[in-house]
């Protein structure tokens, strides 16, 4: 006949690991919006130099060619920005929601 301690070992042992299951994290934290070096370091171009004795033609396309590539990139850097800004913000919503589930365990 089996002693009373080992019938009750199972129930014992489930109630454990129930128990311990309780406390772990439903689900983990989203990773950060990580951005590469290269990107971050990126440097709009320089203007273009005016030499003396420079035509107006010759000056008015090197201001046109400046004033396009600052615009260019203007639109990159604004793009970035706002990309980081929408990622952190999912990311932020998310692992609030995340938080919340496993509070709610």
């Amino acid at each position: 006949m089996k002693s009373p301690c080992l019938k009750l070992l199972p129930i014992l042992l489930g109630s454990l690991f129930i128990a311990g299951c309780n406390t772990l994290p439903v689900a983990s934290h989203a990773i950060g919006c990580d951005v590469s070096a290269e990107l971050l370091s990126g440097k709009c171009a320089a203007p273009r130099p005016v030499s003396n004795g420079t035509t107006y033609a010759a000056l008015v396309d090197t201001m046109q060619a400046d004033r396009k590539a600052l615009q260019e990139c203007g639109n990159m850097t604004d793009a970035l920005r706002d990309a980081l800004l929408r990622c952190n913000q999912a990311t932020g919503e998310y692992n609030s929601k995340i938080d919340a589930l496993n509070r709610a365990r």
